[in-house]
């Protein structure tokens, strides 16, 4: 029954994942690891609104590559351009000599912070990634509901800019949902809320890393994603507020609407765990 609750700590040979707050975690299988979305820096609301530029922090990143075990991570994913998802994504890929992958405004932001080319992979949906064992495929999604109903700085990032910059300079790109296939399991990385009907259409999934904050209605949600590939296990992410330090501990956005999430997942979904993740800790999930 589908409820908050615990996974068994990462083994040595095993999948598992590791929040790093908002949507950003590390996949691993005990010999290769990506990151997805990995944003450390979480300036507050103040900055954000105020168009103030907002430098990554590259010592809270060199923090979280050693927190995570993150050191040789092949690649850093990342689901769409905003500020609180690729802000930081070009640092994690030049401290562990991994490969920026995402749309061509990731690319972009990659290209603004100085990465070479050979470190930057421009992906479009229906395109497939490997590291390792892992296979990634990337999926168009739609971005969940902003401040009143908008999404928040749309657009695309059409030319390399050289970091610090405004949240707005971090303009959405393609947005993805990414499905990870392993041989102990399949992942889907879901980083922001949107959906629409068959989406997920005909793709059966173990777990789901699901972005929660600015979903609408919660069984629409859940009928698009969680149910439509069967997940048994759901992971809840970007429900902290993110403007908030990772080490001040993570606090929930007002608008997440926790309490009502987890009692319609338990209601439409009466087989499905929902693991409540640490920031820091790892997940055992094969």
């Amino acid at each position: 029954m589908a409820g908050a609750g615990t996974l068994p700590a990462k083994t040595e040979r095993g999948l598992s994942v590791t929040w790093m707050g908002t949507a950003g975690f590390l996949v691993a299988d005990g010999r290769d690891s990506f990151f997805i979305d990995p944003y450390v820096s979480r300036y507050s609301l103040f900055r954000v609104l105020a168009g103030l530029p907002l430098p990554p922090r590259t010592d809270l990143v060199r923090r979280w590559i050693e927190r995570t075990g993150g050191a040789s991570a092949k690649a850093v994913i990342v689901s769409h351009s905003h500020f609180d998802h690729a802000l930081d994504a070009p640092f994690f890929a030049a401290e562990t000599g991994a490969v920026l992958v995402g749309s061509e405004s990731t690319a972009n932001v990659g290209r603004g912070a100085g990465l070479a080319k050979r470190s930057i992979k421009s992906v479009r949906p229906g395109d497939v990634f490997r590291a390792g064992d892992f296979t990634i495929r990337f999926i168009e999604s739609v971005h969940g509901f902003g401040l009143f109903g908008r999404t928040p700085y749309p657009g695309v990032i059409d030319a390399p800019f050289s970091p610090p910059g405004p949240a707005a300079a971090y303009r959405l790109g393609t947005i993805f949902s990414i499905v990870i296939e392993h041989p102990l399991g399949t992942l889907v990385h879901h980083g922001s809320a949107g959906h629409y009907p068959g989406m997920l259409r005909g793709l059966r999934a173990d777990a789901m890393l699901l972005c929660i904050t600015g979903r609408g209605n919660t069984a629409d949600y859940l009928g698009n994603t969680v149910i439509a590939c069967g997940a048994k296990t759901v992971i809840p992410s970007h429900f902290d507020d993110f403007f908030r330090p990772l080490d001040a501990g993570p606090r929930r956005l007002p608008i997440v609407r926790m309490k009502e999430f987890l009692r319609t997942t338990r209601t439409l979904c009466p087989d499905t765990r929902v693991v409540m993740p640490e920031a820091g800790r790892a997940i055992a999930l094969a």
